[in-house]
């Protein structure tokens, strides 16, 4: 591995009700990012700091980065590249997730990484054909 998206209480009942809505959402989160890509998952990159996800679909990859502290703003990103082609991504300061960003690939081969935090990684290239 390498290293490299607030809440208000207004008193008692307020914080109870925003702590449990948050801890529904902060679930909720994790559902979504796997949600935004069509298809299957076919690969992971698991990270200290949370997951990237290859998702694929008639000919179609999908890329996403998923935190393992949902609520927590940090530096994140979701890359894909398609071999001798197009590379996407999507960077910057998110609380859930990075991504999603897609690329048609079938019949070539693709690689994909991200980060979250100070950690990240990438694939080597695979998923051809």
């Amino acid at each position: 591995m390498k290293k490299f998206k607030g809440l208000r209480s207004l008193g008692m009942g307020a914080a109870v009700a925003t702590l449990a809505a948050s801890t529904l959402f902060a679930g909720a989160g994790t559902a979504q990012a796997a949600s935004v890509c069509p298809g299957s998952r076919i690969d992971r990159i698991s990270l200290d700091t949370g997951w990237v996800d290859l998702y694929y679909s008639n000919g179609e990859n999908c890329v996403v980065t998923t935190s393992r502290t949902p609520g927590v703003r940090l530096h994140m990103s979701a890359w894909l590249e398609v071999l001798g082609g197009t590379k996407v991504s999507d960077t910057g300061y998110y609380s859930y997730y990075a991504g999603p960003v897609s690329l048609y690939a079938a019949g070539t081969c693709v690689r994909f990484g991200g980060h979250v935090g100070v950690t990240g990684d990438n694939s080597d290239w695979g998923h051809c054909g």
